[in-house]
């Protein structure tokens, strides 16, 4: 065997699978000095991505003395690099059987046998890396073939798992947020198909649920409507199905600005809360259109229903202090301001009109600090804030916005 500086080779980051030498890995000086200069080009040329230039390096190494573990460590990773996977299998394991306790081989088998299609070979070793590696690069990888390992071999509950592990792990991460949401959505997917085909009355009614949801959220309010109704037509009294007839109509006229839409929106959250009176979110939507028309004392008794059934409903605070300021009731309106500003302290609507408030009350510093707040708030407001994220949800509601009212002050 031929004497020369050896490197640990380690997987560093996805986009560079870098040779990471540490002092334990370094030996004598070599006795083929030749042997010895183009091992440290091959390791140069690894290190700077030049994969082809450095797998021949290592090669020519291999044919000159095939009995050195970190030469096939070393092939391994570029083969992995480069895509030829049956060849970085071979590499690995002959670089395992000549030095066993050689760093990253194990991950990197796994890696590869994975790419290589062979998935039950690669799931312990991917698993294993998955939860036991220190390099957050390798377990995120690790993580990721793991999750298609698993939707490979339809062992769909553990690969959900991994992918909601993933992403609560790397919460910023493009890639990782993309492959949760593919599998996770899939999973969704078919959920919803075996409830689809699940027979049976109550199923029916889920299933029309979900069905009405589905197009609301496409934004096709006139199926998504029929869909609602369908399920009233099997249980009459189910709770929340006007309301979210209401809402439906409710952003449909946003659009159309068609009367009867509005229309239909007040009677169908009118039929909710007289169903069912502790209904938070319809008698806040109500609130807000009975404000526009100019009935505050209405809209006040339909945001303190809410609040009063759901204290710390932080729109509906919002809400009834912008009635309230609208009546000149600044210190009622300070007090439900300051529990919202708490609840959601993002709230720039909030922010705004608590400033308003602290102005009519005379209080310069606490409205210079509101309107600080705000403004800083409203500089990194993007077009999707709070409504686009809210409608995510089947029983969001309308957030307060500011409409003409930072004009009027």
């Amino acid at each position: 065997m031929t004497n020369i500086p050896i490197a640990c080779l380690a997987l560093a980051t996805l986009a560079a699978w870098q040779v990471a030498n540490t002092a334990a890995a370094q030996t004598a000086a070599a006795a083929d000095s030749d042997f010895a200069q183009q091992y440290r080009a091959g390791q140069a040329a690894m290190a700077q991505g030049r994969y082809d230039e450095a797998r021949a390096d290592f090669e020519q190494l291999e044919k000159a003395d095939a009995s050195i573990a970190e030469v096939h460590a070393a092939l391994g990773i570029l083969n992995y690099k480069l895509s030829n996977y049956d060849r970085a299998i071979e590499e690995i394991r002959s670089a395992r059987k000549l030095k066993p306790a050689l760093p990253g081989l194990d991950a990197l088998l796994a890696l590869s046998l994975a790419e290589a299609g062979k998935s039950r070979e690669a799931l312990p070793g991917l698993a294993q890396a998955f939860r036991s590696a220190s390099d957050p690069a390798v377990k995120r990888q690790a993580g990721l073939e793991l999750t298609r390992v698993y939707e490979h071999l339809e062992m769909d509950r553990k690969a959900v798992e991994v992918a909601l592990e993933l992403r609560d792990r790397y919460k910023d991460d493009p890639e990782v947020l993309y492959e949760a949401g593919n599998i996770l959505g899939n999973s969704a997917y078919l959920t919803m198909q075996q409830l689809f085909h699940n027979p049976g009355s109550e199923a029916s009614i889920w299933a029309q649920l979900a069905e009405a949801e589905a197009y609301e959220s496409q934004g096709q309010a006139a199926s998504a409507i029929q869909s609602y109704r369908r399920v009233l037509e099997l249980d009459p009294h189910r709770a929340n199905i006007h309301y979210r007839i209401g809402r439906t109509y409710l952003r449909q006229w946003e659009s159309t600005h068609a009367a009867t839409d509005r229309a239909a929106a007040i009677d169908e959250l009118s039929k909710e809360i007289d169903s069912d009176p502790q209904s938070a979110n319809a008698a806040y939507e109500l609130a807000g259109l009975r404000w526009k028309d100019g009935n505050n004392a209405e809209a006040q008794r339909l945001y303190e229903l809410a609040i009063e059934h759901y204290p710390d409903f932080e729109e509906a605070q919002v809400g009834l202090a912008g009635v309230l300021l609208d009546e000149q009731q600044a210190s009622q309106a300070v007090q439900h301001l300051e529990k919202a500003v708490t609840l959601r302290p993002g709230d720039e609507v909030a922010w705004y009109r608590l400033a308003r408030g602290e102005r009519l009350l005379g209080d310069v510093q606490a409205q210079r600090q509101a309107v600080e707040t705000f403004q800083k708030l409203h500089a990194h407001t993007v077009a999707f804030q709070n409504s686009d994220l809210r409608a995510q949800s089947p029983d969001a509601v309308s957030p307060q916005q500011l409409g003409s009212e930072s004009q009027a002050q």
